[in-house]
């Protein structure tokens, strides 16, 4: 099948489009967009068509690094993928292809030098990479692609299903301790509370960065966490914060995290605690009842992004996505890791 493509400007219509799609996720909505056009990143839109018919709309984001990239999702937002929005369901081939016909469209008219795709949808319940049709697939075409693993949930079942679905030992065992330590979840629910729950969020972040002896991401930095809660509130955003008593009986914040969502799929964006009071399994109750929320809200996949093997703890099924890349000169074909490295060299200085 032939595919046509033209760039666009998006629209409320456009964006009620890709709520009623069958990709539906937050990463296809317009609050979404306000937090990445926050952050300075130039977004493109690429309406599909199949004759006629417009079939959806690609999403990416566009940048000047020596050559014109495209890559989807932007590299360092805390998106995990991003790529098609279909108004139908296609196959996982009929994805590879028009991405093929995209890739060639952007080269020849666009004049773009490199173009990269880490689809969600093309995912692999696998774990490590599999000798899959996907992966035969996109071997026999010609398609180049490096591997991506992650752990996410699905929400789908009851809250009976979920609760079953924990490891006994490691999880339910620390969420029934927290509740019987008197640790409670808050959830921010008014706009003039983001500024402190940010502050405080920003601090556990911290506390995590600095066991672990790095310098951490741009999207664990004050400035993208406050633009990421500032730009979904209310509809797109959940921001939880464990509170308990320390020893001396002072209320203390000792856990946040920060889930941006729809009914599609979403992503643990980022998530902190001080040490002191781990004890107490502060992150589990925060985890829990996250995902609580989030299925009471009929949220269907909950990606937690990374591959640390805590997450299996939450009933987690491990995935691989491949990420997709295509370019005009065989030499850039390993631009993924060279302007990753560039990029985190650029920005690797985190906001206070």
């Amino acid at each position: 099948m032939n595919y046509s493509f033209s760039i666009i400007s998006p629209t409320d219509e456009l964006w009620k489009s890709f709520a009623q799609s069958s990709d539906c996720s937050v990463f296809f909505t317009k609050n979404w967009n306000e937090y990445l056009r926050y952050l300075g990143r130039k977004a493109i839109f690429i309406e599909i068509s199949s004759g006629e018919e417009v079939i959806g709309c690609f999403v990416g984001s566009t940048r000047w690094l020596g050559v014109r990239v495209i890559t989807a999702p932007p590299m360092g937002t805390g998106t995990y993928s991003q790529g098609l929005c279909l108004y139908n369901a296609v196959s996982q081939i009929e994805r590879i292809e028009i991405y093929c016909q995209l890739a060639n469209w952007l080269f020849s008219k666009q004049k773009i030098g490199y173009f990269q795709v880490c689809d969600w949808l093309l995912r692999s319940d696998d774990g490590d990479i599999p000798e899959n049709h996907i992966v035969s697939y996109l071997k026999s075409a010609g398609v180049h692609f490096q591997s991506r693993t992650t752990y996410y949930l699905d929400l789908r079942f009851p809250e009976e299903e979920l609760w079953k679905r924990l490891h006994y030992k490691s999880c339910k065992y620390a969420i029934n301790k927290a509740q019987k330590e008197g640790l409670s979840v808050r959830v921010v629910n008014r706009r003039e509370e983001i500024d402190a729950f940010v502050d405080q969020h920003r601090s556990h972040v911290v506390d995590v960065l600095r066991r672990k002896k790095n310098k951490g991401l741009p999207c664990q930095s004050r400035k993208y966490i406050s633009a990421l809660c500032h730009s979904l509130f209310p509809d797109n955003v959940l921001m939880l914060q464990v509170v308990g008593h320390d020893e001396e009986g002072k209320e203390v914040s000792m856990s946040s995290g920060v889930f941006a969502f729809n009914e599609g799929v979403s992503t643990y964006y980022t998530a902190g605690s001080y040490q002191q009071f781990m004890h107490y399994c502060p992150n589990e109750l925060m985890v829990w009842e996250a995902m609580r929320l989030l299925h009471e809200k009929g949220v269907k996949e909950l990606i937690f992004g990374g591959i640390g093997h805590y997450k299996k703890k939450f009933g987690s099924v491990s995935t691989f996505v491949p990420v997709l890349v295509f370019s005009r000169y065989r030499f850039l074909l390993d631009f993924r890791r060279k302007i990753k490295i560039i990029y985190q060299k650029a920005i690797h200085i985190i906001h206070p």
